[in-house]
């Protein structure tokens, strides 16, 4: 497929028109808009766009994330501090009794921070204290995390959310990181990849997670020797099927696993052991021409998280004209450099342990 069938104006236009309109059966997810906007502007900050809203917007936009900062007050205890997904219920979070209805969730906190990022917010007015501690409320004996406080489930997405989020913090005191890795280590199967949970199917998603992880920590060497990563790189190479990757054996392939077995090879060093144009052209395929936005495959429809996706992958594999990602994070490597810039300038001692200065 010619490099011209890429319409980048036409996917600008899309992120934009999801921040103010979406389709009625996205109504569901009303109590995550958060992750909505967090893909809008990820994706529109890879097409080198957000120079497009204005700055009136932006500031709308910081000041509505902030909007979602649940603190310690009388009706809510520091473990359920964080971002909520939604202003849904925005209006209970200081009446009595709220409680049950408000509580932050990590991956909404982990959002949230990269969108400020993005934005080019500095933080300052995030209750970085009460965050980490919420976040260090969520593990569980066993090194893994829970989603959020009350009845939270806990897997490798979690536990990757609450590593980032301290990452971004620059501060990994509150948790425990031995007890994480063990967890992560326990989610490696005999195929060589991640699943969930332990025990579980491996999974192009939760093996990004736990690579993802490891590699904030600078410890992916420690789970992963050198046998066992070129098993983990066989079976991610072996995901590509019809140009695309499947997020697991005898599944079709869906644009957005482009992204996490891409990530997840790019951070191995091995994204090279790919067939990028037909990756590449599976994306392109996968791309609406009349509305802007990337689907999941064929027979859907677009939508702001497989655009985004889709978008990531192709900035893996170098689609000119796309600004690059960090692999790790999920930002761009503009918005990685302003985030190392908040952490330089801070004033608070650095209590972080995490890999920040890998160059991807």
């Amino acid at each position: 497929m010619n490099k011209l069938d890429f319409k980048f104006e036409l996917h600008k236009k899309y992120f934009r028109r999801s921040l103010d309109l979406l389709p009625g059966e996205s109504a569901v997810f009303d109590y995550s808009r958060l992750t909505i906007l967090y893909f809008a502007l990820i994706g529109l900050d890879i097409l080198d766009g957000l120079d497009s809203l204005s700055e009136d917007r932006k500031k709308d936009i910081i000041e509505w994330v902030y909007r979602l900062q649940l603190v310690p007050n009388e009706n809510c205890s520091v473990h359920k501090c964080g971002f909520m997904g939604s202003t849904t219920v925005i209006h209970l979070k200081n009446h009595p009794g709220s409680e049950k209805y408000c509580e932050s969730n990590v991956a909404m906190t982990y959002m949230a921070l990269c969108i400020l990022i993005t934005m080019g917010d500095n933080l300052s007015r995030v209750n970085k204290s009460a965050v980490l501690q919420g976040v260090a409320s969520l593990q569980k004996p066993d090194g893994s995390f829970k989603s959020n406080y009350e009845h939270g489930e806990s897997d490798l997405r979690f536990v990757y959310c609450s590593l980032a989020i301290c990452n971004i913090l620059n501060d990994s005191s509150g948790i425990n990181v031995n007890n994480a890795i063990k967890f992560i280590s326990k989610c490696l199967n005999y195929d060589g990849a991640f699943g969930q949970n332990p025990g579980t199917e491996s999974h192009g998603g939760s093996t990004y997670c736990a690579v993802a992880s490891l590699s904030l920590l600078n410890k992916l060497n420690l789970v992963l020797d050198d046998n066992k990563s070129k098993i983990l790189e066989r079976w991610a190479v072996n995901r590509q099927t019809k140009g695309g990757f499947q997020g697991r054996p005898n599944k079709e392939a869906d644009t957005c696993y482009s992204f996490w077995l891409g990530a997840t090879l790019s951070i191995m060093g091995s994204l090279n052991r790919i067939n990028s144009e037909r990756n590449r052209t599976f994306a392109l395929h996968n791309a609406n021409l009349i509305t802007g936005g990337f689907s999941k495959n064929m027979e859907s429809i677009p939508d702001p998280m497989h655009t985004c996706l889709s978008l990531c992958g192709l900035s893996l594999i170098g689609e000119e004209n796309l600004n690059p990602i960090n692999p790790a994070l999920n930002i761009t490597v503009r918005a990685t450099n302003y985030l190392k810039q908040i952490q330089a300038d801070s004033t608070s001692p650095n209590k972080n342990i995490f890999n920040t200065d890998t160059d991807y």
